[in-house]
């Protein structure tokens, strides 16, 4: 099954609740970005910016799907989306629960 398909299948909903839920304490919180100082950011998300944006707010999967991480029985990690893209899906982050 293709990373798509999991994406939007069982358990979709839950991934998009954990996914605000991150972005909520993201911007409370003002979280640094999962990718970390060793890997050239660390830096703060502005949570507003429109989803496009690479500096935007976007949530990573510690395991990626593609690498067999589940959808939705894994804590996400706060990644800008430019950061997410760099890391692609091998990678370690720091892991900030959404709580």
């Amino acid at each position: 099954m293709g990373t798509q398909q999991i994406r939007n299948g069982k358990g979709h909903r839950a991934y998009r609740r954990k996914q605000a839920a991150l972005k909520r304490r993201t911007a409370r919180e003002n979280l640094p970005c999962g990718w970390g100082s060793d890997y050239g950011c660390g830096e703060l998300i502005d949570t507003t910016l429109p989803h496009t944006d690479p500096m935007s707010f976007t949530a990573d999967h510690p395991t990626a799907l593609a690498n067999g991480g589940h959808l939705v029985k894994q804590d996400l990690s706060p990644f800008h989306r430019r950061c997410n893209s760099m890391k692609g899906d091998v990678a370690p982050v720091e892991i900030w629960a959404a709580t």
